[in-house]
């Protein structure tokens, strides 16, 4: 059976988070099997493009890794529905990466070395979240607990969509904030503009997913699938 991938970026309106995209691309470099990017958002690289794509290299199936971090709408909607509408040979969808053993290492190491540095601060998770679905929340919150565990150390999650909000966070005591996303969009900066503005005693990791964590958990769902050993 020849096995196609495609990768699924969120991608924006106006244009192409050319990163991202870049971190993917040298991950696909290294696999000897058809595969493609396709974007969720914008009119160029298109998720439908790419299932053509793959399709006239007479792929027998899709395997469809989505680059989104938790399973909301996107992951949970989006993607099955347009998968269904424009592809002619069978697909599976992966898990989204939020769960993988490579971004929860990276977690782990990046907020290990900060809780070094600031013995006494609790640490805060900020994700996208969702009011749609449960599954997001409750994956971040697992995660949390598994670093509580690893680091001995509070840790919190929280949301810019649902509960718990971040800018819920009150009183003086310093915080350790980790943004999870994987470019530095509106969004993140966003957040860390407000986490500047109004809780300046925070110390705000800047390092984003790094692109060795991207590929780890690509591989890893690729192995789940079955694709590559």
């Amino acid at each position: 059976m020849k096995i196609g991938i495609i990768y699924v970026l969120h991608g924006r309106k106006t244009s192409i988070p050319q990163k991202l995209a870049n971190i993917v691309k040298d991950f696909s470099d290294s696999l000897d099997l058809p595969q493609a990017i396709g974007m969720l958002e914008g009119q160029r690289q298109t998720l439908e493009e790419a299932v053509i794509a793959l399709e006239e290299q007479m792929v027998d199936k899709i395997i469809v890794v989505p680059v989104l971090l938790f399973p909301a709408t996107h992951a949970r909607e989006d993607i099955p529905q347009r998968m269904a509408a424009s592809a002619a040979v069978p697909f599976e969808i992966c898990g989204t990466l939020g769960t993988t053993r490579a971004v929860y290492d990276w977690l782990k190491k990046g907020l290990a070395e900060a809780a070094e540095r600031h013995p006494t601060y609790p640490i805060m998770l900020v994700a996208h979240g969702t009011t749609h679905y449960p599954e997001p929340a409750e994956q971040l919150e697992r995660i949390a607990a598994a670093l509580r565990a690893d680091l001995h150390r509070e840790v919190f999650a929280s949301n810019h969509l649902g509960e718990p909000h971040y800018q819920a966070i009150s009183g003086d005591q310093p915080y350790i904030v980790q943004r999870l996303f994987f470019t530095d969009g509106y969004l993140a900066k966003k957040i860390g503009f407000w986490f500047e503005n109004n809780r300046p005693q925070d110390v705000l990791l800047e390092h984003l997913i790094d692109a060795e964590a991207v590929h780890q958990a690509l591989k890893e769902r690729l192995e789940d699938a079955g694709c590559i050993r």
